[in-house]
């Protein structure tokens, strides 16, 4: 492991951006949550592009006995703490709270608050110095549990938006020591590794930690309609045309059409599949994919399930076809 710098969990796109994604374009235009469904899908998809904007700062840092870890969601005390980013090393460990919000942004001690002012409108946050502060508390806890010996725990508040403008009140002085820009990581590491030069954990001990969060992540996976406490009854069915955004396509001998536009395709009711799975299934049988896809045999519907080579469960009438593998291709 020495000389290399390893990074355990590729950054994925958060199941809930995906799930959102889906859910927008399955519920009517005039749906009385769309509004919401679209401002919380903008808040999700900043917060993952702050985070994909840390990956070329993180190429300044050092490259030996270094792992590195996204969105390490844990269970502790009956409630989950998420990371955005943990970084472990042999001389101690740093999370990172990234945030990538644009605008004014004054951190306010009095009242531990984040004040953002954008486009003349003034909005309060949640203070992420004592968010972060939480997460290195259960951190702490899980590795006393884990019986590892006491290692240092830095945290940090990364904001990532190159326009984002931070000031806070004069008597916060913790802002001045954990808040900084993606540009000051670099410098803020170094200082750390001047701070902890003892070596606790061996490489092989970082190596086993690592192996260990990964193993009782949990990502957040919500039935988003559920969460966002949305009928499914009101979502859209059918497959719709990729051109006109909720036109529903027909499917002719063996080929989907979309009338308004006359795009056509073979393949369209996969990504109509992969909705389904999203948000309402994995497991669907013939019936209930010839209702969603608006097809009008069973045959059709037996065809087309057979071609994509799904594995199944159950015996001819009461057959299922897992649609996990669908969510592995791209359409």
């Amino acid at each position: 492991m020495k000389g290399a710098f390893f990074i355990k969990n590729a950054l994925k796109t958060p199941p809930i951006v995906t799930k959102l994604s889906k859910l927008i374009r399955r519920i009517p235009q005039n749906h009385i949550k769309q509004k919401l469904l679209q401002e919380q899908l903008r808040n999700y998809s900043s917060g993952h592009t702050g985070e994909k904007s840390l990956d070329y700062f993180y190429r300044y840092l050092p490259k030996t006995n270094m792992n590195l870890l996204h969105g390490i969601r844990i269970l502790h005390d009956h409630y989950y703490f998420q990371m955005d980013t943990l970084i472990l090393t042999p001389n101690f460990i740093t999370i990172l709270e990234i945030k990538n919000l644009a605008g004014h942004l004054y951190f306010d001690d009095k009242f531990s608050q984040l004040i953002r002012t954008y486009n003349g409108q003034k909005e309060a946050f949640s203070n992420p110095i004592e968010q972060v502060k939480r997460q290195s508390y259960h951190l702490k806890e899980i590795l006393l549990q884990q019986k590892y010996s006491p290692i240092p725990i830095e945290s940090l508040v990364v904001m990532t938006h190159p326009h984002a403008i931070i000031e806070a009140s004069p008597t916060y002085k913790e802002t001045y020591e954990k808040v900084i820009k993606s540009t000051s990581l670099q410098q803020k590491f170094h200082e750390f590794s001047q701070k902890h030069p003892q070596t606790i954990f061996l490489p092989k001990q970082i190596k086993k930690l690592s192996k260990f969060f990964i193993k009782v992540n949990s990502s957040f996976d919500p039935d988003i309609c559920e969460f966002f406490q949305i009928d499914k009854k009101d979502l859209l069915t059918g497959v719709l045309c990729p051109l006109c955004d909720q036109s529903i396509m027909n499917y002719k001998r063996g080929t989907w059409h979309c009338l308004p536009c006359n795009y056509s395709s073979k393949t369209a009711h996969i990504k109509a599949l992969q909705d389904y799975a999203y948000l309402f299934s994995t497991q669907i049988s013939n019936r209930d994919c010839m209702k969603y896809l608006h097809l009008k045999t069973s045959d059709q519907t037996n065809h087309l399930l057979r071609s994509l080579k799904l594995p199944t469960t159950g015996s001819t009438k009461s057959r299922k076809y897992n649609l996990e593998p669908l969510l592995e291709k791209t359409t």
